[in-house]
């Protein structure tokens, strides 16, 4: 009974779906379904199970799947966050340790002897200490590796020499006036260096200190206070009687007292001499005007056959390789006038080591002053503290003789710390 009712069923739903306005409404899809359902019923009805029970399979096991992919993810991300980037870190270290290690011919059993935070920039003065540093540490560490590590070169090299390097390499912290916080990229390098390398014996060679007298200043000189003294064998060198002072009050012990060591330093120079030659700043430290600088011109003018005007500070290129030969030509101009007049301090220091008369202007702050007397014994080198007393204190620089250098007296002084030092 239940077979032909649904028989007649079939019969009447076919008779109304043959009426061409009802089959004509219905959608695409709807046709093919009753198509189908009339052309055989239980295979229809099977199919339609078939879909429900997949369409009710696939919805038990999305979630788990969901579960499973963010999974998977989480162990791809740890693959690739950590044991890939360690694995590409290692060979990466690797290329670039044996790159190092050639650059800086860098050998096993050899000591190094390594001066960090050489100067990346055109400041012949501070390039100048560098060429003085390795000079002089030569005398002490003559089977050495004795290299330097540049500003810029430190930042991606810093990590691969802390595993090259081992604690019987010695460390130098390159001399200068950026000792404070007016050069923060030189001090956040002696930081590094500092907290890097705690068991190597480090020497800071001889700074300027100066801290600006305000909250910012004050923060800065705390933070170097602190990760300077708690290195076990730091020895540090004030190159003025002020940043001496100053550092014995922050510092517990193995401060000393020893000139700028550019002054160890004996450079190429030219015995012919004429003209006079302003060596002037053009930055922060400048205090002389374009007025009281053009005061100095027209003082020298009807004493000197010419006036010119230099500058320590150069243009360079990629190639920082280049300042040796700009500094050889800097010493040898500077060398070539018969009076030097100059408001820098290694245009003083220049002047010196090349026997040229010098008239040297105080600038901001104490770096010239406190440096100068370690030289003031040369009567050819002259310091004036007042622009006003310029013309009385030129006249009675005696240009017209050849005068003579010796560092002996400041070689003896770093013999001594040698000495103490190791």
């Amino acid at each position: 009974e239940g077979k032909q009712v649904l028989a007649n069923m079939l019969t009447e739903c076919e008779k109304i779906l043959a009426v061409p306005d009802v089959w004509n409404n219905l959608s695409e899809e709807l046709q093919k379904k009753y198509t189908a359902f009339f052309k055989n019923p239980q295979k229809f009805y099977k199919k339609k199970h078939q879909k429900e029970k997949l369409s009710c399979f696939i919805n038990h096991v999305k979630e788990p799947g969901r579960r499973v992919k963010r999974i998977l993810r989480k162990c791809w991300r740890f693959f690739y966050g950590h044991i890939y980037a360690k694995l590409k870190k290692a060979v990466t270290d690797n290329l670039n340790k044996k790159k190092i290690k050639d650059k800086y011919k860098i050998k096993k059993g050899t000591q190094n002897v390594v001066i960090f935070g050489t100067p990346n920039h055109g400041n012949l003065g501070d390039y100048a200490i560098y060429v003085a540093e390795k000079q002089l540490l030569s005398k002490y560490f003559n089977d050495s590796n004795i290299f330097g590590v540049n500003m810029t070169d430190f930042q991606h090299e810093i990590d691969v020499l802390k595993k090259m390097l081992n604690k019987k390499d010695v460390l130098i912290l390159t001399g200068g006036g950026n000792f404070g916080n007016q050069y923060m990229d030189d001090e956040k390098i002696r930081r590094l260096v500092i907290q890097k390398f705690p068991q190597n014996k480090i020497i800071m060679f001889p700074q300027t200190m100066y801290f600006t007298n305000d909250a910012i200043g004050e923060e800065e000189k705390q933070k170097t206070v602190q990760i300077y003294s708690g290195h076990n064998d730091l020895w540090l060198m004030a190159r003025d009687e002020q940043s001496y002072k100053e550092m014995q009050s922050l510092f517990e012990k193995n401060v000393w007292l020893l000139p700028d060591v550019v002054l160890t330093w004996t450079p190429p120079v030219n015995l012919k001499k004429e003209g006079a030659l302003l060596v002037m700043r053009n930055d922060v430290e400048r205090v002389l005007s374009e007025a009281d600088k053009q005061h100095v011109i027209d003082i020298l003018r009807p004493m000197f056959e010419s006036v010119s005007e230099t500058d320590t500070e150069v243009e360079i290129e990629t190639d920082i390789d280049g300042l040796n030969d700009k500094l050889v030509e800097k010493l040898k101009q500077i060398s070539a006038a018969k009076v030097v007049v100059t408001d820098r301090l290694h245009g003083m220091i220049f002047a010196a080591i090349t026997k040229t008369p010098c008239l040297v202007l105080n600038n901001y702050n104490h770096k010239i002053r406190e440096t100068y007397k370690w030289i003031n014994h040369l009567s050819y080198v002259r310091y004036v503290s007042d622009i006003e007393e310029f013309e009385s204190e030129i006249r009675k620089l005696c240009i017209d003789k050849e005068w003579e250098y010796s560092d002996e007296t400041i070689q003896k002084r770093y013999d001594e710390f040698m000495k103490a030092c190791f």
